[in-house]
């Protein structure tokens, strides 16, 4: 807002963004003409390439789940998606205690603490994160064999940009949700609404 200010009458401003939450609306009310075109993806529409797989668990096994599915995938690399700062915390120091390669990316942490986890992420010597919702956005690493929900998201959005982060440039993955009984009802609205199938796996 500040920058804009200081920039003259007779210019040319495009506006990229991934989200347009309230406070960007009212920039582009406040800075862009009345004529602005506005371009939108389908936000919603699921890359073809991902295989969308789920596990029924329970609270008390849940993380024992998670800890066999890690070590069933060897050296390949992946997210694991929370709800909230917290469980990110917790999960993180969880997976750790059990001698895995991880580290948070949640929305308490100094920027020079993200940059270096993001740091060890792309070099690889990092294998797995754990990421909030907010935290992923922006997170572009190739070559990602899967994300696992932890915690189904909040919204159709998030549920496509958590999957996306898998199957770049060409590549398949898996995005593998951990469901308790109750949430089975709002895996079918994700089916339906994203035009997608989950298979159940069985353990």
């Amino acid at each position: 807002d500040k920058i804009l200010k200081y920039t003259g009458t007779k210019k040319n401003t495009w506006l990229f963004s991934a989200t347009m939450p309230a406070e960007l609306n009212q920039l582009v009310k406040k800075y862009m003409s009345s004529k602005a075109i506005r371009i939108e993806p389908n936000a919603n529409q699921v890359n073809k390439n991902i295989t969308h797989q789920y596990i029924q668990v329970t609270r008390q096994d849940k993380d024992d789940v998670l800890i066999g599915l890690l070590d069933e995938r060897g050296q390949e690399r992946g997210i694991i998606f929370t709800r909230t700062k917290a469980g990110a915390q917790k999960l993180t120091k969880s997976l750790k205690e059990e001698g895995f390669s991880v580290d948070a990316l949640e929305g308490n942490m100094q920027q020079r603490d993200r940059e270096k986890v993001m740091r060890a992420f792309k070099k690889g010597t990092l294998q797995y994160l754990v990421s909030t919702d907010v935290s992923a956005r922006g997170i572009d690493v190739n070559n990602l064999a899967f994300v696992i929900h932890y915690q189904l998201p909040e919204s159709l959005a998030y549920y496509t940009h958590r999957s996306g982060r898998t199957a770049r440039g060409g590549n398949s993955g898996i995005s593998l949700a951990l469901i308790l009984p109750h949430e089975l009802p709002q895996l079918k609205e994700i089916e339906q609404s994203l035009d997608i199938k989950f298979k159940e796996r069985v353990r």
